[in-house]
């Protein structure tokens, strides 16, 4: 079992459209706990997963779409080897909670929207993942 390690990320962003890809290589490994100040999408593409969240715990089995609520915290850890889930949601302006950017913003214009505002609790965006 492994010691809580963090999953392997990806981002991209297209089309107005933010993915974070998170691959959990061992049973055990943690993402570690956020919250958005927007509804969001977590697609569970393969594997298990304990969602852990304000209103308690509740295990998932891909694939699976799981809907989070704004302002919910959530965290995810791998019940099984080799566990990959995606976090989508549009890219936001203002105060991130109902403005949808202008599609036509480059991909370097979307990044300054995602660091206008913190994505996550505790783990802000790293700005050497950008695309």
């Amino acid at each position: 079992m492994s010691l809580n390690k963090k999953p392997q990320t990806d981002i991209a962003l297209v089309d107005n459209v933010f993915v974070k890809l998170h691959h959990f290589l061992s049973v055990g490994d943690t993402h570690q706990g956020h919250v958005h100040t927007f509804d969001h999408i977590t697609l569970l593409a393969s594997g298990k997963v304990l969602m852990k969240h304000d209103n308690g715990e509740q295990e998932y089995t891909a694939p699976k779409l799981i809907v989070t609520p704004k302002g919910i915290k959530h965290q995810f850890t791998a019940l099984a080897p080799d566990t990959v889930f995606c976090c989508v949601h549009a890219v936001r302006d203002g105060d991130g909670v109902d403005d949808i950017a202008d599609p036509s913003l480059t991909p370097e214009q979307h990044w300054e929207l995602l660091t206008k505002y913190s994505l996550t609790v505790e783990d802000p965006i790293d700005p050497s993942e950008q695309p």
